[in-house]
């Protein structure tokens, strides 16, 4: 079978005028931008609620809470201390095995 030319300059002219129109990345950007603010103001705006009963509920019992916290910072400061240099050993030797292991 031979190709038609009349064919496919009829084909060819179909699909220009279907063609998509070019984007515009900056108004894309734009707009994606503009929703991104919008969505972190509405999550903003639903958390305030939240935070502020819990707020108030900590001030509430913050007179009732205060002897068991000054309790269990005295009894639980060796352990955290322990931990947090525990902590920063195991992410100096990660670090130093990162930068002294062979590239490959």
């Amino acid at each position: 079978m031979t190709p038609d030319p009349i064919a496919d300059h009829t084909l060819t002219a179909f699909f220009a005028q279907q063609s998509p129109p070019p984007r515009d990345l900056a108004f894309e950007a734009r707009v994606a931008a503009g929703i991104a603010r919008r969505r972190v103001v509405a999550t903003i705006a639903a958390l305030m609620p939240w935070t502020i009963a819990a707020s108030v509920l900590l001030w509430a019992l913050a007179p009732l809470l205060g002897p068991v916290v000054d309790g269990l910072s005295q009894t639980l400061a060796p352990a955290a201390a322990i931990l947090t240099l525990t902590a920063l050993a195991v992410a100096a030797s990660v670090t130093a095995g990162r930068r002294l292991s062979p590239i490959g």
